[in-house]
């Protein structure tokens, strides 16, 4: 069993810990309440080594902001923001399942595809969580299949709005001039790859690629190492 950062996390019953990335670790918690309310849920905690950094901070601190703002059911919905011990943390919604990521995995591994009903599915909802997304003015900036969960329920679900970007509707995510490249090459869109101001049509060229690999059962950039996969975003017919 991985290692906690205690047993409670404020009113919540850390369990343990089931996801680390770059910025934060992922934990399986539940919520209890009178009467015998109990609830499960999954705490997002920024790495220890990263607290007391003022940039990941920020970006921790916006990803709940934009998070909170968006309730759909195709988007990991968000309950509590805050610090414990030092460091910040979201309470969020538990979905128990797999990524896409994974589930694309297994059928490549198996030598099949994902079946047709079942990539429709997932594709449409993927798409109507975006437009949610979109229309109040969020850029997720990384839409890729490990931030598409996808529960034993059937549900689709975007997540991870670690560096989304809110903006006015209509108007580019960047103040602008080039920013910091964020997000997983494979699945950037031109102009995300070459630090520009990005709108809503990036998620969507993003959108695109997870839905070709999704129903071809191939990646739409080849390549193992970032300078192939960007040369080959960067010569697209």
């Amino acid at each position: 069993m991985a290692e906690v950062p205690q047993k409670s996390l404020e009113r919540y019953d850390v369990l343990d810990r089931i996801a680390v990335g770059g910025m934060a670790e992922v934990f399986l918690a539940k919520a209890y309440g009178a009467h015998g309310f109990e609830k499960t849920l999954a705490i997002k905690r920024i790495l220890p080594e990263l607290a007391r950094d003022p940039e990941f901070e920020e970006r921790f601190i916006a990803e709940a902001k934009v998070a909170v703002r968006l309730s759909h059911t195709n988007v990991v919905q968000v309950f509590d923001f805050g610090r414990f011990a030092g460091s910040l943390f979201i309470a969020m919604e538990y979905v128990d399942g797999l990524d896409l990521a994974a589930l694309l995995r297994r059928f490549k591994e198996r030598h099949e595809r994902v079946p047709l009903p079942a990539a429709f599915q997932i594709a449409i909802e993927l798409a109507r969580g975006l437009d949610f997304a979109h229309s109040h003015g969020v850029v997720h900036r990384d839409v890729s299949p490990s931030n598409i969960l996808l529960s034993k329920a059937g549900e689709v679900k975007i997540a991870d709005f670690g560096i989304a970007v809110a903006a006015q509707p209509g108007r580019v995510a960047s103040a602008g001039g080039r920013r910091k490249v964020m997000g997983k090459w494979r699945y950037m869109s031109p102009e995300q790859a070459r630090g520009e101001p990005l709108d809503t049509r990036s998620d969507m060229f993003s959108a695109a690629s997870v839905m070709y690999e999704l129903f071809t059962g191939e990646k739409l950039f080849p390549g193992d190492e970032a300078e192939d996969i960007l040369r080959n975003i960067h010569e697209m017919p």
